[in-house]
Formats: C-alpha cells, structure tokens, sequence
C-alpha cells in the first residue's frame, strides 16, 4: 500500500483504498492500528521528519484513544475524516498545535425505520495564527 499526504485528502483517498479491501484485509489493518497507532501512521502517509518527533511526542493515553477509536471504525467501515485548519492565537498565549479526536455516536427510533445508529470519528489538527 502506498503512503498518503497527511491531508484531509489524503486521508479520504486512503479510506477509500482501505474500505475497498475485502474484510480479512481490513480487519488485518484495523489490528495493525490498535496494536502501534504510531507505526500504522507512519506507513501510511508522507510526514516530515518534524511530524514524526512530533508524533513521538503525543501524550500515551491520547494515543491509546485513538488506536482504539480508529481500529473500532475501520472494522466497521465507518466514515472516519480528519481536517487541518488554523485558530486564532488564545487571549491567555500561544496553546500551541492542538489535536482533536472527536467520536460522535447519535442513535434514533421510529416506528417506520426502527432503531438507527451512526457514527462518525473526526481527527482535527488546529495550528495558531502567528
């Protein structure tokens, strides 16, 4: 498998290349990420070397949520997005870079389409304005 720009495109392309492999083969995939979130990024899309020690850097229990969020979505094929946009330098200082890993759940019922369930995981980096 070719690696991907850490892009919300290249993330897109490499969900689809993904979601297009029979089960077994994702379900080898969805494995590989819970079991070394780290390595599975690294080998599957293009980072700089300052992405990699930053990657390094993330603190374990954000990167044990991830490794468990993102191996429960490709199982499933669930749509999982990620995006990359600027904030607005803080009042209070400089926050530095900020990851956010958002897992939305929303369930419903009706008498015509019974019980629903949809799911949606969304990795969000913000960098500040300078």
């Amino acid at each position: 498998m070719s690696k991907f720009p850490l892009t919300t495109a290249g993330v897109q392309d490499l969900m689809n290349e993904l979601y297009a492999l029979p089960q077994s083969e994702l379900q080898l995939e969805a494995d590989a990420v819970g079991a070394d979130f780290r390595l599975w990024v690294k080998s599957h899309f293009e980072l700089s070397e300052t992405q990699i020690v930053y990657l390094d850097g993330i603190d374990e229990r954000w990167v044990n949520d991830a490794a468990e969020a993102t191996k429960h979505f490709l199982e499933n094929r669930l749509p999982i997005g990620f995006f990359k946009e600027q904030a607005k330098k803080a009042d209070d200082g400089d926050r530095g870079k900020l990851l956010d890993l958002d897992k939305r759940s929303i369930s419903s019922f009706s008498e015509e389409e019974g019980y629903l369930l949809s799911e949606k995981l969304t990795y969000t980096i913000s960098y500040p304005i300078l």
